[in-house]
């Protein structure tokens, strides 16, 4: 199969390039690198069949590059409401303008099946159980976009088969590796402080190794069928922050738990998620356990594979204010841009 993943050079894509080509497929990344990190390609991804290291905005590279696919996976964009707010513009033309402009490009050249990287945050705060049929209620401008788009991309792709993947919040290693995830972060300090920061505690947050969010794309590239959504994680894996704090603590034993406020008001998200569609469709998806990621990450570190968690490559938010100090990284305002913005700020979801 000819797949085309678009953001294939980041935490999630790194590892399911190396999954794909490993079973088989012909895979082009396309990245525009756009932390400005200094990263080569050829370490981060050096299985791909192709790299193009082209913007996910610019339309004439999306349309070069899903010539001939057989299915176009996106990844890209900025994750988290932290890094959206840095620029709302921006966060729109990377979460909501670049996926509905690679949709178009590959709705033009016909190819048969395209997935979207969506996310759990999508449901915001809900009392119970959410399932893929819950009212959504977005609670920033990265869940917006997020909603946005994958309504767009239904109206967009009508007669082509559309996966949207909802992700819980990923941890584990990676050859292009985060430690600003909640699991990830925890651990990395613990190793380095032997603290584990827990800034609140109830609030509910579903987990999900990034291996199995790969395994979850190959999956579905496997059985391309008309219009679908998934949460992508494991009903085992609904945690507070407060029983991840736990877990790392009990992973790595003499580590501490220093208890901040019970509360974090800047991220109101709050839901415990089913992900029985998932298991239903593809028993023993997501196969990972939390303690599997944390034991990854505190290996790394004790190794001197991973450094200090508080550099800036490991933090997309970190990496998002650099770049756009360093004028790499800026809204491009693109007619097509700016059309699709248009349409986020008429659609009414807009929140600031």
């Amino acid at each position: 199969m000819r797949i085309v993943l678009l953001g294939g050079a980041g935490y999630i894509g790194t590892v399911a390039t190396r999954l794909l080509t490993a079973l088989g497929h012909h895979v082009t990344v396309v990245d525009g690198l756009i932390y400005h990190r200094g990263d080569d390609p050829a370490r981060l991804v050096p299985t791909a069949t192709d790299f193009l290291h082209a913007d996910l905005r610019d339309t004439v590279a999306l349309r070069r590059a899903v010539q001939g696919a057989d299915a176009v996976v996106h990844m890209g964009g900025l994750v988290g409401e932290p890094a959206c707010a840095v620029d709302e513009r921006l966060a729109v033309e990377l979460n909501y303008a670049s996926p509905v402009l690679a949709a178009e490009a590959a709705h033009e050249a016909g190819v048969g099946h395209y997935v979207f990287f969506s996310s759990c945050s999508v449901y915001g705060q809900h009392a119970g159980t959410v399932d893929e049929s819950t009212a959504l209620n977005p609670l920033g401008i990265y869940a917006t976009t997020k909603v946005l788009a994958e309504r767009r991309l239904a109206a967009t792709l009508d007669d082509t088969a559309l996966t949207v993947l909802r992700l819980a919040t990923v941890h584990g290693r990676s050859p292009r590796q985060r430690l600003d995830s909640v699991a990830n972060r925890m651990t990395a300090q613990a190793v380095v402080t032997g603290r584990i920061p827990l800034n609140g505690g109830s609030q509910r947050r579903p987990l999900v190794h990034v291996a199995d969010v790969a395994e979850t794309v190959a999956a579905v590239l496997n059985t391309p069928q008309g219009h679908r959504v998934f949460n992508v994680g494991s009903d085992r894996a609904n945690f507070t922050i407060a029983d991840i704090a736990e877990t790392v603590q009990r992973t790595l034993p003499g580590t501490k738990i220093d208890r901040g406020p019970e509360r974090d008001e800047t991220d109101a998200r709050d839901y415990r998620t089913s992900f029985a569609r998932l298991a239903d469709a593809f028993p023993g998806a997501c196969r990972h356990w939390l303690h599997d990621g944390i034991r990854e990450i505190a290996d790394a570190m004790d190794s001197g594979k991973l450094s200090d968690p508080d550099r800036p490559e490991y933090d997309n938010l970190k990496g998002l204010i650099l770049a756009r100090d360093a004028a790499h990284l800026t809204a491009r305002r693109t007619p097509e841009c700016e059309r699709l913005h248009a349409e986020y700020i008429a659609s009414g979801w807009r929140t600031r």
